[in-house]
């Protein structure tokens, strides 16, 4: 049989469109890894977030709508599939705290949120991880519920124990939320205000539920560096990472 010196080839338009779809395809998986902002991950609706930039005793606030599509890198952007939350203990406080934060305050739409524990059910639940804590003074405050005056209670991560532990009044508690905590590890915490009384729990293990009766209370998430530069380096940080966040009222 004579041969028509015909050979098949691959057919490049296919090979063409095929690379064009895998670059579209890769483009839009770096766009949702790399180009997200925190409002991605995280529903902020009802949230306002206190910087550690600004003037002394006046922080940056940042207040929805802005904060819908707000990011500032490192205070307050994504990291991966998490939102990251860092303070420098050189950072800016308010005028009433010593110490710097990158820190969620609770909002009620266009007012700030104000509920008490003797009326209703309150609860967030926050699946967080501390990161990164300040050399001499590792002390990093990832979760509370604050009222007009003071905190109530602190989530805070204690690196001289090695624990997620709980401050009532400022005073921690005997008790750790988390034992023989390493950095950068995910624990899911709940806070619940109901009946005049507080509840915490951590990775679905209850280990606090005791009477306080308390109002004009909010929650609060995110990173509260305990450290300033009487104790650290101005560049020394606390950070935490939450990768969710939810807030209900009943």
């Amino acid at each position: 049989t004579q041969s028509t010196g015909f050979k098949r080839r691959p057919c490049s338009f296919f090979k063409l469109k095929m690379r064009i779809s895998l670059i579209i395809v890769f483009i839009a998986f770096f766009c949702t890894v790399h180009c997200a902002v925190p409002s991605d991950i995280l529903d902020l609706t009802n949230w306002y977030i206190t910087l550690p930039i600004g003037s002394p005793g006046e922080p940056e606030l940042v207040r929805q709508p802005q904060l819908h599509n707000f990011s500032i890198d490192p205070y307050f952007k994504v990291n991966g599939s998490a939102v990251q939350f860092l303070a420098p203990c050189g950072g800016v406080t308010t005028k009433d705290s010593h110490y710097p934060r990158s820190e969620l305050r609770e909002m009620n739409g266009s007012a700030l949120a104000s509920w008490s524990n003797t009326e209703g059910d309150h609860i967030m639940q926050v699946s967080v991880a501390v990161t990164h804590a300040p050399k001499n003074k590792p002390e990093v405050v990832c979760s509370q519920i604050h009222n007009a005056d003071a905190d109530v209670i602190e989530v805070m991560y204690d690196g001289s124990k090695s624990a997620i532990v709980l401050r009532i009044d400022g005073k921690s508690q005997s008790t750790h939320l988390v034992s023989d905590y390493q950095l950068g590890q995910f624990f899911q915490l709940t806070i619940e205000a109901v009946d005049g009384n507080i509840k915490v729990s951590a990775n679905g293990s209850q280990k606090f539920n005791f009477e306080k009766k308390i109002s004009g209370c909010f929650f609060k998430a995110g990173c509260y560096t305990q450290s300033n530069t009487d104790y650290d380096d101005a560049k020394d940080y606390g950070a935490t990472e939450i990768n969710s966040l939810k807030v209900t009222h009943k």
